[in-house]
């Protein structure tokens, strides 16, 4: 008796792809459907998802990101951007690397700015770093 239920299960698909697809790709389609994988939860699929955000450091990088023209200014916010951060250590991303020496002498700025606006020791150093040079992980 399964293989009479399957079967009809079977047909009932098909007969859905011949309404939707008609019958020139409805077979297709039914043989599509075959060899894709089964949906799965979104509960066991969110976990794996999300541990990149559940991090600490993705944490506070976030809200450096939500607080960064307060941070740096408006004038230095076209040639830095937050980067990512390794443990208390701040990587500021720079647009283009001869302007690490020239942005040198605010760094001390950028670290005493964030910690001011997102509590003390939030922050234990700024680096800064050419764009695109985030490590993989």
């Amino acid at each position: 008796m399964a293989g009479h239920r399957e079967l009809k299960r079977l047909k009932e698909r098909y007969s859905l792809l011949r309404d939707w697809y008609g019958a020139e790709f409805a077979m297709t389609e039914f043989a599509a459907s075959s060899h894709t994988p089964q949906a799965r939860s979104i509960a066991d699929v969110l976990p794996e998802v999300l541990k990149d955000v559940k991090s600490p450091e993705a944490g506070k990088l976030l809200q450096v990101e939500n607080m960064w023209h307060e941070i740096i200014g408006e004038s230095f916010a076209r040639f830095v951007r937050p980067g990512y951060f390794r443990g208390d250590e701040f990587f500021v991303e720079v647009s283009h690397n001869a302007l690490i020496q020239e942005l040198q002498p605010i760094v001390k700025n950028m670290q005493e700015q964030i910690n001011s606006k997102l509590g003390p020791g939030f922050c234990s150093k700024v680096t800064l770093v050419c764009s695109g040079s985030r490590p993989s992980r």
